[in-house]
């Protein structure tokens, strides 16, 4: 029983939230440390400017109290109720160690330390004249820190000198210098400072300064010219800079080595085994790869100058193979001016087996299973090429519901391969950023059984591209998709009182497709990223207009069989804001919409829309919400259709995540949206798209529990409708027909969602 888990949950921490009181299981004499306050009394800083420097002082005030969860100390709470245990394993101990938090004392605070601290962020600011005081104020067995600050005056920038002597790289330093951080006009700031060594040690590395780096850069700041001014002098450190900083340094030989292996045979590492391809010096005794690989991944040439970013790029080239398990390199100086480059590369396996084997659930009480088996092989034609053949299976069984659903089988069969450069015929397309780019063919078939009511066999072959600019973006292009459905009814329908309803199409689906992908999640220190997806995806396009093709007047046909005709834009927008460490508040916006004509009247089946299920309207059963204000059961008081499907989709998603624990955590969360037809079907009143479709919206909201194990994250989604489109205009906000005491409004409304990994 899932909800009488949940509950047992949700009261044993409510008892610890009311009964708890931290202070009375601290040491005599001692006080619990709750945090700081900083008061910045003078006003030399601006508004802005204060706000910012109370953060970055707090901030650097210790010790850190204890976690809060929801304003509450939840760990300390756990920590103390939990008590001393009596055995190092066991639920008490794995709370008291694991989940709970010891209570941090108010003896540990050490306020002069703290106002040198501070002192120091201050100073760092340009603030050379600020005062700080702090206290310690304790009451009720609680110690909070106060601090007060006088910023005085920011010292701000008057110039800007780069000293200067006859050495070219003074030259090379002072041919970039116009984009120097340092501004006239500009407060005083030491991470400027330190940013503006690193940017010029990059910009001299871009030049062949192999050797040199940011240490050996120093600037100077004279503080005695009045009215809060500085001058800064930047320059070289003189004698304590190495000769070979000074240096330009040029590629003089290229090795590499393709099979390289510390237990390998000589022979692999032996360079007079090498073989000169485009100035490369290739070890490659097995024949395993073709030279031209490393000449297309590997961005240096014999004679350029050195260049930190070709050197970077070149590696992630090589690392984007996904051929190699290892690659690293190294510069050995030869002369006073020169480098010979060696790569170290140490491939995969060439061929491999991978078994996969999961469970999954829908939130209509489905339960099922899905498996794979694929063969790889990552080096097909001697050029990195990966070749994939891929069967996988799975099936879905309802248990017991409100809602009879048939069982679902499926199987597939797939084979992919992936070449390490745009294969565009009669042109040689070079790339030089530190993505390879990849030409992609994916032959396909899908089988999928409704029990004894619909069999849908798909086949699909594509051939397109998928390139990057930055780790962030990426583009995906296929000129060339081939897709045909056949759908059969096996006429057991009115047997078992179910219903197709749009599910049908036999055909098929011709046209290219688009997809652009920005990613910011990578940078996990960032406040605030975003993910986008967008997807243009046209078929039948240019055949229909040229059969003048009509799906009510004058259809038409290619190779024996309809085709369909449409265009479809797909929008997946997310935005993540992080408040802390654990508190992170993520939402999604969806806006899908296909537009079928010519020789379509709706989308064709799988290219359609659904809305309700674990991963989107939460609070709905799966796939049976709208399209529009239709709702089978509200209508006809019956719940026939396999499910309901769309031309356009609108969907809003809110979630706020607290991680209680490294490994448990808790979510609230509201779901809104629907689907609707792009022209009327009278099986689906009110189903179609118009201008009050914001009056179609369906809402829900729920509580989640996440588990996390590192591999793989453990949700369980519990929601529930808030507003109900198809009901009457009065009576569609429903919160007021809430009862958890009655069997049958859980029953009817309560909806569980199990779910490997976050919803978005």
């Amino acid at each position: 029983m899932p909800h009488k888990i949940l509950y047992s949950i949700l009261l044993l921490l409510l008892l610890i939230f009311a009964s708890c009181s931290n202070t009375k299981y601290l040491p005599a004499g001692d006080s619990l440390y709750i945090g700081s306050k900083v008061s910045i009394k003078d006003k030399e800083a601006d508004k802005k400017e204060r706000k910012v420097l109370i953060t970055q002082l707090k901030g650097s005030v210790r010790p850190k109290p204890n976690t809060k969860v929801a304003g509450m100390r939840l760990k300390l709470a756990i920590y103390n109720r939990s008590g001393i245990p009596k055995k190092k394993k066991g639920i008490r101990a794995w709370l008291h160690n694991k989940i709970g938090e010891p209570p941090v004392l108010g003896s540990t605070v050490n306020i002069a330390k703290d106002n040198a601290i501070m002192q120091n962020v201050l100073q760092n600011n340009g603030f050379f004249k600020a005062v700080v005081s702090g206290s310690a104020i304790v009451k009720h067995k609680k110690t909070e820190l106060h601090f007060d600050v006088s910023t005085g005056a920011q010292f701000i920038i008057n110039k800007v000198v780069l000293e200067k002597d006859s050495e070219q790289i003074y030259l090379d330093i002072d041919s970039d210098f116009s984009h120097t951080l340092l501004v006239p006009g500009a407060p005083y700031n030491l991470d400027l400072i330190k940013a503006e060594r690193t940017r010029i040690e990059n910009g001299l590395k871009e030049k062949g300064y192999y050797y040199f780096n940011s240490s050996y850069l120093l600037v100077q700041v004279d503080t005695n010219l009045g009215n809060n001014k500085i001058d800064m002098y930047v320059r070289l450190k003189g004698d304590s800079v190495p000769d070979e900083a000074y240096n330009v340094y040029r590629i003089k030989d290229m090795f590499v080595f393709p099979y390289y292996n510390l237990r390998g045979k000589a022979s692999d590492t032996d360079k007079n085994n090498a073989v000169l391809y485009e100035g490369m010096r290739i070890i490659d005794t097995r024949k395993l790869f073709k030279p031209e690989l490393f000449s297309k991944a590997i961005l240096f040439e014999v004679g350029d100058v050195y260049s930190a970013s070709d050197q970077n790029r070149s590696i992630s080239r090589l690392v984007n193979l996904n051929t190699f398990k290892f690659v690293k390199n190294r510069f050995e100086p030869e002369g006073d001016t020169a480098l010979d480059v060696y790569y170290y590369l140490t491939p995969f396996p060439k061929k491999s087996i991978r078994f996969e084997i999961g469970a999954l659930t829908q939130n209509d009480n489905r339960v099922g299973s899905e498996g794979s088996i694929s063969w790889h092989n990552r080096n097909t034609f001697k050029g990195a090429e990966e070749f994939i053949f891929k069967i996988n299976g799975g099936f879905e069984k309802q248990y017991s519901t409100i809602i009879d659903q048939p069982n679902i089988y499926n199987f597939g069969a797939e084979a992919a391969l992936s070449i390490p450069r745009f294969a565009v015929p009669f042109i040689d397309v070079q790339t030089y950023n530190q993505f390879m780019p990849k030409t992609l063919i994916k032959l396909s078939y899908n089988y999928e059984s409704e029990s004894t009511l619909l069999r849908i066999n798909s086949y699909k072959f594509s051939y397109g591209y998928d390139w990057k600019r930055n780790t962030h973006t990426e583009h995906q292009f296929y000129p060339f998709n081939f897709i045909y459905v056949k759908t059969d009814t096996l006429g057991n329908a009115n047997k078992l009182n179910l219903l197709y309803g749009n599910l049908i199409f036999n055909g098929i689906i011709i046209g290219p497709t688009y997809e652009f992908t920005c990613n910011t999640l990578s940078d996990v220190q960032k406040k605030n990223n975003f993910y986008f997806d967008g997807l243009a995806d046209l078929s039948g396009n240019i055949l229909g207009l040229a059969q003048h093709a009509d799906h009510k007047t004058n259809p038409q046909t290619i190779f024996g069989s309809n085709y369909a005709q449409y265009i479809k834009l797909q929008t997946d927008f997310r935005y993540y804001r992080r408040f802390s460490k654990t508190l992170l508040l993520a939402n999604r916006l969806l806006i899908d919409a296909g537009f079928p004509y010519g020789n379509s009247s709706q989308l064709p089946n799988i290219k359609q829309f659904w809305a309700g299920g674990n991963s989107d309207l939460r609070g709905f059963p799966s796939r049976l919400v709208g399209p529009g204000t239709f709702n089978e059961y509200t209508l006809y008081q019956s719940s026939t259709y396999l499910e309901t499907l769309g031309d356009i989709k609108l969907e809003f998603n809110t979630e706020l995540r607290e991680n209680i624990t490294k490994i448990f955590g808790l979510a609230l969360f509201i779901d809104a949206g629907n689907i609707w037809l792009y022209n009327s079907n009278p099986a689906f009143p009110g189903g179609v798209f118009n201008s009050n479709f914001y009056k179609d919206i369906a809402v829900d909201a729920g509580v989640g529990f996440r588990f996390n194990f590192d591999i793989f994250i453990i949700r369980l989604d519990i929601g529930m409708p808030v507003y109900e489109p198809w009901l009457p205009q009065d009576e569609r906000l429903v919160l007021n027909k809430i009862n958890i005491e009655d069997p049958s409004w859980k029953t009817h409304n309560l909806v569980y969602n199990i779910g490997i990994g976050y919803p978005f």
